[in-house]
Protein backbone atom coordinates (compact mmCIF):
# COMPACT_ATOMS: atom_id res chain seq x y z
CA UNK A 1 0.00 0.00 0.00
CA UNK A 2 1.38 3.69 -0.76
CA UNK A 3 2.37 4.90 2.38
CA UNK A 4 0.66 8.82 1.44
CA UNK A 5 -3.00 6.86 0.32
CA UNK A 6 -3.75 7.80 4.35
CA UNK A 7 -1.65 10.79 5.93
CA UNK A 8 -3.64 11.31 9.17
CA UNK A 9 -6.68 10.95 12.12
CA UNK A 10 -10.13 12.50 12.21
CA UNK A 11 -11.75 12.02 15.47
CA UNK A 12 -15.73 13.60 15.84
CA UNK A 13 -16.41 14.76 19.36
CA UNK A 14 -19.99 15.57 20.31
CA UNK A 15 -20.29 18.78 22.31
CA UNK A 16 -23.33 21.00 23.65
CA UNK A 17 -21.53 24.66 23.64
CA UNK A 18 -18.98 24.88 20.66
CA UNK A 19 -17.44 27.49 22.44
CA UNK A 20 -16.99 26.76 25.82
CA UNK A 21 -15.73 23.35 24.02
CA UNK A 22 -13.34 25.25 21.47
CA UNK A 23 -11.23 27.03 24.54
CA UNK A 24 -11.44 23.92 26.90
CA UNK A 25 -9.47 22.12 24.35
CA UNK A 26 -7.13 25.47 23.33
CA UNK A 27 -6.60 25.70 26.79
CA UNK A 28 -6.28 22.43 28.27
CA UNK A 29 -4.56 20.70 25.35
CA UNK A 30 -3.09 23.31 23.59
CA UNK A 31 -5.06 22.62 20.04
CA UNK A 32 -5.26 25.17 17.14
CA UNK A 33 -8.38 26.09 15.37
CA UNK A 34 -7.70 25.03 11.91
CA UNK A 35 -11.07 25.66 10.34
CA UNK A 36 -14.43 27.43 12.18
CA UNK A 37 -17.82 25.88 10.66
CA UNK A 38 -19.75 28.03 13.99
CA UNK A 39 -22.34 27.22 15.15
CA UNK A 40 -22.41 23.46 14.22
CA UNK A 41 -18.58 22.77 14.60
CA UNK A 42 -14.83 23.35 14.69
CA UNK A 43 -11.89 21.78 13.22
CA UNK A 44 -8.92 21.89 15.49
CA UNK A 45 -5.49 20.35 15.38
CA UNK A 46 -2.70 19.24 17.36
CA UNK A 47 0.44 20.24 17.68
CA UNK A 48 2.03 17.39 15.52
CA UNK A 49 -0.41 18.22 12.50
CA UNK A 50 -1.54 14.37 11.89
CA UNK A 51 -4.22 14.29 14.25
CA UNK A 52 -7.63 16.58 13.79
CA UNK A 53 -10.51 16.92 16.27
CA UNK A 54 -14.08 17.88 14.88
CA UNK A 55 -16.19 19.56 17.78
CA UNK A 56 -19.75 18.84 16.73
CA UNK A 57 -22.52 20.70 18.45
CA UNK A 58 -25.01 17.93 19.49
CA UNK A 59 -27.89 17.56 21.06
CA UNK A 60 -28.56 15.13 24.08
CA UNK A 61 -24.94 14.28 24.33
CA UNK A 62 -25.15 10.63 25.84
CA UNK A 63 -21.12 8.84 26.83
CA UNK A 64 -20.70 6.09 24.65
CA UNK A 65 -19.30 2.26 26.43
CA UNK A 66 -16.62 0.48 25.21
CA UNK A 67 -17.68 -2.94 24.62
CA UNK A 68 -16.52 -5.15 27.49
CA UNK A 69 -12.90 -6.86 26.68
CA UNK A 70 -10.21 -8.49 28.10
CA UNK A 71 -7.76 -5.78 26.94
CA UNK A 72 -8.68 -3.38 29.60
CA UNK A 73 -9.57 -1.20 27.36
CA UNK A 74 -12.68 1.44 28.21
CA UNK A 75 -12.41 4.51 26.46
CA UNK A 76 -12.54 5.71 22.47
CA UNK A 77 -9.70 8.46 22.80
CA UNK A 78 -6.28 8.28 24.34
CA UNK A 79 -3.27 10.44 24.22
CA UNK A 80 0.38 9.31 24.57
CA UNK A 81 3.29 11.31 26.22
CA UNK A 82 6.24 10.81 26.91
CA UNK A 83 6.01 12.21 30.72
CA UNK A 84 2.53 11.74 32.19
CA UNK A 85 3.33 13.07 35.55
CA UNK A 86 4.53 16.44 34.18
CA UNK A 87 1.42 16.48 31.85
CA UNK A 88 -0.73 15.34 35.17
CA UNK A 89 0.69 18.14 37.09
CA UNK A 90 0.11 20.90 34.17
CA UNK A 91 -3.33 20.04 33.66
CA UNK A 92 -4.15 19.98 37.73
CA UNK A 93 -2.74 23.45 37.36
CA UNK A 94 -5.61 24.36 35.11
CA UNK A 95 -8.13 22.56 37.23
CA UNK A 96 -8.99 20.30 34.74
CA UNK A 97 -11.20 17.19 35.50
CA UNK A 98 -8.90 14.41 35.92
CA UNK A 99 -8.28 10.95 37.85
CA UNK A 100 -5.50 10.14 39.71
CA UNK A 101 -2.85 8.29 37.38
CA UNK A 102 -2.64 4.49 37.72
CA UNK A 103 -0.42 1.89 36.46
CA UNK A 104 -1.48 -1.04 34.19
CA UNK A 105 0.44 -3.68 32.35
CA UNK A 106 4.34 -1.41 32.42
CA UNK A 107 2.06 1.21 31.38
CA UNK A 108 1.35 5.01 33.45
CA UNK A 109 -1.74 6.94 32.84
CA UNK A 110 -5.06 8.69 33.86
CA UNK A 111 -8.46 9.82 32.55
CA UNK A 112 -9.33 13.60 31.46
CA UNK A 113 -13.00 14.53 30.64
CA UNK A 114 -13.81 17.62 28.98
CA UNK A 115 -16.58 19.89 29.81
CA UNK A 116 -19.22 17.38 28.38
CA UNK A 117 -17.67 14.27 30.12
CA UNK A 118 -15.95 13.31 27.24
CA UNK A 119 -13.67 10.94 28.26
CA UNK A 120 -10.20 10.65 27.43
CA UNK A 121 -6.87 8.73 28.09
CA UNK A 122 -3.13 10.26 28.52
CA UNK A 123 -0.48 7.02 28.61
CA UNK A 124 2.92 6.91 29.01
Amino acid sequence: MDKELLYGVGIFISVRDLEISTEWYRNMLGFEVLHNDEPQANVLIMGNGVVTFCLVKSYEITQPTFPRNDYNVNHYYGFHTRNVKAVHQQLLEKDANLSDIHEFDGMQGFHLYDPDGNRHSVVQ
